[in-house]
């Protein structure tokens, strides 16, 4: 089985996934640090965003050919799903059609040797509350990113994210607006065990909710 974690930047995809795995899954982390063109991409998105999604890409394929195990529910923090709208967005405006090809033809590609995944979890925040976190964490490569890019962001993820559920993939979502998985472990815990018990139902193409009510209870 394999469930993957969806949402923008400073949503707690990682966090999760660690707590998960604390829980018994089988736990698969992208190392965002190896991308060679991901600052570079920042700092000149038009020169670098080819070869920094081609990477983004491949690099997910050699992870799921690597890392996946048959006999375990293997929970993925960076969703396929996620790189797609990171490459939607980076091109939408300035559209390079064979670059395009080559990625579109790249994730069916992976789509037919590992199939959909099991589960979506999608993890959402306000795009106010996700530049508050990225300055909290300080990574140099993210200082640029402004209020208008994670908007657009966040409406790429919910466009794809509304054509799976269309299409009958399994979707959990989960609003962190009130909590920080990061900065609340026990919370975080809690919601990895709600989130197994939840998977006997993720068997039926139907979409399960935890909605922010249920987060208030732990702010």
């Amino acid at each position: 089985m394999r469930i993957e974690l969806v949402g923008g930047m400073g949503i707690g995809k990682t966090t999760l996934c660690n707590v998960l795995s604390e829980i018994g899954y089988h736990c698969i982390l992208e190392d965002l640090g190896e991308n060679p063109f991901l600052a570079k991409m920042y700092k000149d998105e038009e020169g670098f965003r080819f070869p920094s999604q081609m990477w983004f890409i491949l690099s997910k394929y050699a992870e799921l050919q690597a890392e996946l195990k048959s006999n375990e529910i293997n929970v993925i923090d960076q969703a396929i799903l996620n790189i797609k709208a990171y490459t939607n967005l980076l091109f939408k405006n300035n559209p390079d059609k064979k670059a395009i090809a080559l990625m579109d033809g790249l994730f069916d590609y992976i789509e037919d040797k590992f199939e959909k995944p099991d589960l979506l979890i999608y993890l959402k925040a306000s795009p106010q509350i996700q530049m508050k976190r990225i300055h909290a964490r300080n990574r140099d490569y993210e200082l640029d990113v402004d209020l208008g890019y994670l908007t657009n962001l966040k409406a790429e993820i919910e466009e794809l994210i509304e054509v799976e559920k269309s299409q009958g993939q399994n979707v959990i979502e989960i609003d962190t607006d009130n909590i920080f998985l990061s900065e609340h472990h026990l919370f975080a815990r809690d919601l990895a065990e709600e989130i197994a018990s939840r998977l006997q139902f993720c068997i039926n193409p139907r979409v399960e909710k935890i909605e922010e009510e249920g987060l208030k209870n732990y702010g």
